[in-house]
């Protein structure tokens, strides 16, 4: 194969690369809005289009990769960069297309660990909720223990335990 057809193999791929990515963004975004407006039936189909996608691109990766390192590169993204700045000389796109994958799929892991974030930020507040809860079922079970809530509704046994009630709800 001739470095031409080298370089403009490689743009194409790249450039079906940077679909995937852009509409991982876009998934990630949806997952996102998701999470803040708590609608958790969404998020199972969104999971799965995101798992597709990055073993799409992980799958390309590394065939990228393979190919690389057969013409000589280093099997690492240093190396992909090189081949692409070699291949550059005949395909002017080709760096632009790889500079915006590589921006793009930045962008994706940021998205992704914000929406860890959330998750996380999510499940403690509903985990002390129900740790709330359950101390007022034990409570209410065993009228001598100390109440989380009175009767009236107001916090009794939490104020004077520094502990303070999170009120975490979306």
């Amino acid at each position: 194969m001739s470095h031409t057809e080298q370089a403009i193999n490689l743009y194409r791929n790249l450039a079906q690369e940077c679909d995937i990515a852009m509409a991982l963004v876009d998934v990630l975004l949806e997952e996102q809005a998701c999470l803040v407006k708590l609608e958790t039936k969404r998020l199972g189909e969104l999971a799965l289009q995101k798992e597709g996608m990055m073993l799409e691109l992980e799958k390309r990766y590394l065939n990228n990769i393979q190919i690389a390192q057969s013409l000589g590169y280093e099997p690492t993204l240093d190396g992909i960069a090189h081949w692409v700045d070699e291949l550059a000389t005949d395909e002017r796109r080709l760096q632009s297309t790889y500079a915006t994958l590589r921006e793009t799929l930045q962008q994706a892991h940021r998205l992704n660990t914000a929406n860890g974030e959330l998750v996380a930020e999510q499940l403690a507040g509903l985990q002390e909720r129900i740790s709330i809860l359950t101390a007022a079922a034990v409570a209410e079970q065993q009228p001598g223990t100390a109440n989380t809530y009175g009767p009236t509704g107001s916090l009794n046994s939490l104020s004077g335990s520094g502990l303070t009630p999170r009120a975490v709800i979306r």
